[in-house]
């Protein structure tokens, strides 16, 4: 691999690290051991081949574009609206999910670890969104650096704490019996948050457009960025399976309980558990970081998706002069300050984060990322040769993603 494909691996994995691996030990917590060692089984194939195949719409064409102008250029207009929006919602949710968890992060470690109470919190939550998305405006090649930055002892925290929790694992839980009833219904809970927690959907039309343009061939960016996807994805797999694992194995049913409860992360319960004082600092600086990083892929995937429907709204039937004259900056300020307005709103009112991810984000993700690649390469004639058996296994497991989280509640 190059110096470039690590930089994107690391950007890719720290996009995905965020919320998710947060929120997920809490979810398999409350479900058991079996129904994540058997989603641990599966989540590889299905994460990368789907995430592949957003990656080889936009690699794949003539000229660098991206995931809505692919799709304008081989289905027309009505569709590239569509698929902008559908973008739009795919990572719009998510957005909602990594601003109530920096400010209830940010809240509870000034309350617990610092002493300090009666912090208003649309104040706080709205000192935290001006300030992480200033670091956006400031450049989006800054983002990149920094994200880079904090990636790596993201990676090697996120590990050492694994390790540190190995002497508390409770192995007694392999024990438990298996109830096929429940086990269905714990899959069907854990499985979206887990397809959200190993997401990097956002910016994969970054980085297929990217390599598109760097590449002399299509079919020398689809190699590379299927290279770039796949090591990400294994990545991805090590590190936050073997996290959720070592969180959960070493935690109680009842602690996972009471997070769940106070729609805190598992690092912020952890910490506020923990009798080693340099635990309770560190822990909630790492959940802090961990959803910084994808709280910066996510806002510029977010405010790509809203500034092209409203481009292609203004401009539907505009001529090539008035497209040329349009002002991309004006668009992108407000789109800019309207997303933190909104964002502010709905943080402030801390809506349940896992019930976001499970039934709200995931079923968007998959939609966009697992259902979507897999019926355009059956429409798209220049797609078509990207059609395999696996492709319709990820279809189904996204149909599963998209109405598993609200049957399993009925169950």
């Amino acid at each position: 691999m190059t110096r470039q494909d690590m930089e994107w691996v690391l950007t890719l994995f720290g996009t995905a690290i965020g919320a998710g691996i947060l929120f997920l030990p809490i979810q398999a917590g409350l479900g058991g051991i079996w129904p994540m060692i058997i989603l641990t089984l599966i989540i590889l194939p299905l994460t990368y081949i789907s995430h592949r195949g957003v990656t080889r719409m936009v690699a794949s064409s003539e000229q660098a574009t991206d995931i809505t102008g692919v799709v304008e250029n081989d289905l027309g207009r009505n569709w590239g609206f569509a698929i902008s929006v559908l973008y739009f919602l795919s990572i719009v949710t998510i957005c909602v999910g990594y601003a109530t968890g920096v400010t209830n992060i940010v809240s509870s470690f000034l309350e617990n670890q610092m002493g300090i109470d009666g912090i208003s919190r649309p104040m706080l939550t709205g000192i935290l969104l001006v300030g992480l998305t200033g670091v956006i405006v400031a450049g989006e090649n800054t983002v990149l650096k920094v994200t880079s930055i904090l990636v790596y002892p993201l990676i090697a925290i996120l590990f050492g704490l694994s390790l540190y929790m190995i002497p508390y694992w409770n192995l007694s839980v392999f024990q438990q019996p298996i109830e096929p009833a429940s086990l269905v219904r714990n899959l069907l809970l854990t499985f979206p948050v887990l397809v959200f927690s190993m997401n990097f959907s956002p910016i994969c039309s970054a980085l297929a457009s990217s390599y598109r343009g760097k590449s002399a061939t299509p079919d020398e960016a689809v190699k590379r960025t299927d290279r770039v996807v796949w090591w990400n994805s294994l990545i991805l797999l090590v590190f936050v399976m073997f996290f959720v694992f070592s969180i959960v194995l070493s935690q109680t049913p009842q602690s996972m309980v009471d997070a769940k409860a106070n729609n805190v992360d598992v690092l912020t319960m952890i910490s506020l558990q923990s009798n080693e004082p340099w635990l309770r600092y560190l822990i909630p600086i790492v959940a802090l970081i961990a959803i910084v990083t994808s709280y910066f892929g996510h806002f510029i995937g977010t405010r790509e998706g809203l500034d092209g429907m409203i481009y292609r709204l203004a401009t539907w039937n505009a001529d090539k002069d008035s497209k040329a004259a349009f002002n991309h900056r004006k668009l992108r300020t407000w789109t800019t300050i309207s997303m933190i307005a909104g964002l502010w709103m709905l943080a402030v009112f801390n809506p349940p984060i896992l019930k976001i991810i499970g039934a709200m984000s995931a079923p968007v993700i998959a939609l966009y990322c697992y259902v979507m690649p897999v019926v355009l390469m059956k429409r798209v004639p220049r797609l078509m040769i990207y059609r395999s058996t696996w492709g319709g296994v990820v279809f189904v497991f996204g149909l599963i993603t998209i109405i598993g989280y609200g049957v399993a509640e009925y169950m």
